[in-house]
């Protein structure tokens, strides 16, 4: 099981669903991706929906202000 970082700060939906899903398509099952997002929307709406639609587990976490963490793990 690998980690992979990902810094998607200063982007915007939908690139932030966009760089992810580039992302993860080079992972393998059980690989996580702890993604570095600032932009609200993708980190508690647009991140956390895609991860459900693709039946991975998501975990969102506040980083620190206007930061947040998201760790998505590859079924």
């Amino acid at each position: 099981m690998a980690t992979k970082n990902l810094d998607i700060t200063g982007k915007v939906c939908p690139f932030c669903v966009l760089e992810t899903k580039k992302v993860l398509d080079t992972l393998s099952p059980g690989d996580v991706l702890v993604v570095s997002c600032d932009h609200p929307p993708a980190a508690t709406v647009t991140l956390p929906q895609f991860a459900a639609d693709c039946r991975m587990a998501c975990d969102v976490k506040k980083a620190g202000p206007g930061l947040w963490e998201i760790r998505l793990t590859k079924k």
